[in-house]
């Protein structure tokens, strides 16, 4: 009994109604618009106690994406703490960004470098944003990564007053309903912007030659390499590279080699 009471200590505050939280869920993905989709995702943050969201569409891009930045000034987050992130892609080198590209289930973050357990810490344009968030009341932040087709990875977070091991629990006692919640709003974030979802016909639309460099390419493999090995010349590895960038939606050629792993183009040359 003792060490359930222990156990009940270290957990304080983090009893979760997994039943509401469903339904919230439910709300958010059946929400027509943000208006309705973002009183869902309050509910949800009002019942596991987190009261400030986070939403990014890819964890990965370097580039500004205005709709993130547009739900971070909704939810309340003060100027200073979004511009912070959008300068110099400083999202992009923040724990928990880099996390979500390497996992795919809900974890937690701590804002404080000493409860880190054994991580790195904090520092420069790092350690300013976490400060920030610790002077709004902060401890942790709850993450929960969307992992979508084409090597995409959005992300839903949470931030609140707990300690890293009470969003520890409530993660082990909402995961799936936050996952659910995340990819929810993930679409409809995507639908509102137009974006498609992945087709099949664009692995068919690769010609053998295209299919074959950027096999070669996600080896590691250069052009001059590339072009050596199929007897054409580098300019002509470049052309169809460029062409599988373009076909298949991507940003860079390392997004591309990316996304065809995604799709099963660089497993075995044909």
């Amino acid at each position: 009994m003792a060490v359930a009471r222990a156990k009940n200590r270290r957990r304080g505050g983090a009893a979760v109604d997994a039943a509401a939280l469903q339904s919230a869920a439910l709300a958010l993905a059946a929400a027509p618009g943000l208006t309705a989709a973002e009183a869902a995702l309050g509910e949800i943050s009002a019942l596991i106690a987190m009261p400030r969201a986070i939403w990014t569409g890819d964890v990965a891009s370097p580039l500004h994406e205005p709709a993130a930045e547009a739900f971070l000034r909704r939810q309340g987050w003060p100027p200073e703490i979004v511009a912070a992130l959008w300068e110099g892609g400083i999202a992009l080198r923040m724990p928990l960004n880099i996390r979500c590209r390497f996992e795919h289930l809900p974890f937690a973050i701590s804002l404080y470098d000493e409860h880190r357990r054994h991580r790195r810490p904090y520092s420069g344009e790092q350690k300013q944003v976490a400060e920030m968030m610790r002077a709004e009341g902060f401890n942790a932040v709850l993450v929960v990564p969307v992992r979508l087709p084409h090597a995409r990875v959005a992300m839903l977070g949470f931030a609140g007053p707990q300690s890293l091991e009470e969003v520890e629990a409530i993660i082990e006692a909402a995961a799936p309903q936050l996952l659910f919640a995340g990819h929810a709003l993930t679409a409809l974030q995507d639908r509102l912007a137009k974006r498609g979802p992945p087709r099949e016909e664009d692995s068919a639309a690769l010609t053998p030659r295209e299919r074959d460099c950027v096999a070669l390419a996600a080896r590691g493999l250069r052009e001059a390499e590339i072009a050596a090995q199929n007897g054409i010349r580098p300019t002509t590895v470049r052309y169809h590279l460029d062409n599988v960038v373009a076909k298949l939606g991507a940003r860079t050629r390392a997004h591309a080699v990316a996304i065809a792993a995604q799709l099963g183009l660089v497993g075995t040359r044909g």
